[in-house]
């Protein structure tokens, strides 16, 4: 009688353990789509981090230092013909401001008259302000003083206002910054006459004066 008892609660608890192993089972077999699992995390290389590297502003005109703001350089200038006229002049300038140029010069030249057989040198000095009006365009005002030979070889000096313009194009150098092609006009140019011969000293034979500068 024990025995059957015994086989009767071994049966009832095999009916009742079996749904919980068949789940198992079905959870095992289950496809992989269907498994609850974690992400799988994905290696990723490291965000190269870049230094933001502060632009220094340029510094204000007026703290630029003395070096900076110097030009130095010179003109020359050439014409042939009935008058030969040879000058080289070497200049120095200081930027007043931003666009406006202040300097001095000293002149040498050749000068050859033929008509009155005069053959010499003149020398003398400049001093000129440049205003940059654009980039590529200066207008320039000038003093000129030479030292002239007029007739009977007695010398004289002339002083010639000058204006005029430039066309202007940067080198990038340090102290030559850009070469000007200038060309300017003598104020004076009618007023300076040999009170012996009639004739005009200057050295130019024309109140117009071209030159090419670096500076």
């Amino acid at each position: 009688m024990k025995s059957k008892i015994l086989l009767l609660c071994s049966v009832v608890f095999g009916i009742l353990i079996s749904p919980a192993l068949m789940a198992q089972d079905d959870e095992y077999y289950r496809p992989d789509s269907l498994r609850k699992e974690k992400p799988e995390e994905v290696e990723r290389p490291p965000v190269e981090q870049r230094e933001v590297v502060e632009k220094k502003p340029l510094a204000e005109f007026k703290d630029r230092p003395f070096v900076d703001r110097l030009r130095l350089g010179g003109s020359f200038g050439l014409s042939l013909g009935t008058v030969t006229n040879i000058n080289l002049s070497p200049m120095a300038g200081y930027e007043l401001t931003e666009k406006l140029v202040g300097g001095v010069g000293v002149t040498g030249m050749y000068f050859r008259y033929k008509y009155y057989d005069i053959n010499t040198l003149y020398y003398g000095g400049r001093a000129f302000l440049m205003y940059s009006v654009v980039p590529v365009v200066n207008i320039i005002a000038e003093a000129e003083v030479l030292n002239v030979e007029g007739s009977y070889q007695k010398r004289q000096w002339l002083t010639s206002p000058l204006v005029g313009a430039a066309y202007s194009q940067p080198t990038g150098g340090r102290f030559i910054k850009a070469v000007h092609f200038t060309a300017l006009f003598n104020l004076n140019y009618n007023n300076q006459i040999d009170k012996y011969s009639g004739q005009n000293l200057s050295p130019y034979g024309s109140p117009f004066v071209f030159r090419v500068t670096f500076l």
